[in-house]
């Protein structure tokens, strides 16, 4: 692997790693190679290089909410989760890299007797990620308390104000600019009572234990709802809850969840996907859209 030997100056490099250790979803081929920066200057040199040398890669936070295919992925990984990891307190205001826990980040929040990150207690994941997409719950989500975003594009590192982003329901600006990467935020939160706080994440964490299949492997909801229904009543309306094909199937818990039941392979998730799609259809003129990312597929990359 001499072609990736220079870039060892940046950060621990895993060869032929095996996606599947890295993905919630626990499914997923090899990759030439897996890189841990060592910090955010190790990650600024490591992107100006490969992007001299024309080397394919991909940024990953912590894997939880994407399906990588069976296939070979002919390039680097570049994890964030381990070396973008700083969360600061200024009064009301968090500054956070895009590697941080989303869950860790809510707590913190909460500790420091801050509101605004309730919402995000049980949804796994980094800030970047979450960012990426608009990651949110219970009728909230993450750019409610968004100030700006500090990313890498076109080799220089800039702040971009919440204005300047286009943001809606699963979905950001961000997606259509996928070069664009992000490695921190600033949040705004409002002071509130420690306690209270606190117990409504953990109501909203019972809520999710008994709602959700959170014992079996998972990218976590599979689609977004459309504007009429939910996404899990359209699943349930075909027939689909508890379907399994090979190793997955869709959640008897929460049909809108696949699960990797028995040592599933990514074609298992993405044919009961087409299949959720197309019964969908047939019946309501819906199509759904995936809310998880498809990383490494010759029909979706």
């Amino acid at each position: 692997m001499d072609r990736y030997a220079k870039y060892q100056i940046y950060g621990e490099i895993k060869y032929q790693a095996s996606l599947k250790k890295y993905t919630s979803l626990r499914v997923g081929g090899t990759v030439d190679a897996l890189i841990y920066p060592h910090d955010l200057n190790s990650l600024l040199g490591l992107l100006k290089d490969l992007h001299e040398d024309s080397i394919p890669f991909k940024i990953w936070g912590m894997g939880s909410n994407i399906l990588a295919s069976d296939d070979h992925y002919q390039g680097l990984v570049v994890k964030l989760d381990l070396c973008l990891k700083s969360v600061v307190f200024q009064g009301n205001k968090i500054y956070v890299q895009a590697g941080v826990s989303l869950i860790a980040l809510a707590y913190l929040a909460a500790d420091n007797a801050l509101s605004g990150f309730e919402f995000a207690s049980g949804i796994p994941g980094s800030v970047g990620g979450a960012l990426f997409m608009n990651a949110g719950a219970y009728k909230h989500d993450v750019y409610e308390c968004l100030d700006k975003i500090l990313v890498y594009r076109d080799d220089r590192v800039e702040w971009i104000e919440k204005n300047e982003i286009e943001v809606k329901y699963r979905y950001t600006s961000f997606m259509n600019h996928r070069d664009w990467i992000i490695l921190e935020a600033v949040f705004n939160c409002n002071d509130a009572d420690k306690d209270r706080v606190l117990h409504t994440m953990d109501e909203r964490r019972q809520r999710r234990i008994a709602s959700q299949p959170l014992d079996l492997p998972s990218a976590g909801s599979v689609f977004r709802n459309p504007e009429t229904m939910s996404a899990w009543s359209c699943i349930d309306a075909v027939g689909l809850r508890g379907y399994r094909i090979g190793g997955a199937m869709f959640s008897e818990k929460h049909s809108n969840f696949i699960v990797n039941n028995e040592d599933a392979k990514a074609k298992d998730v993405m044919d009961l996907i087409y299949l959720a799609q197309n019964k969908v259809e047939e019946m309501f003129n819906i199509r759904l859209k995936p809310e998880i990312e498809f990383f490494n597929w010759s029909n979706h990359d």
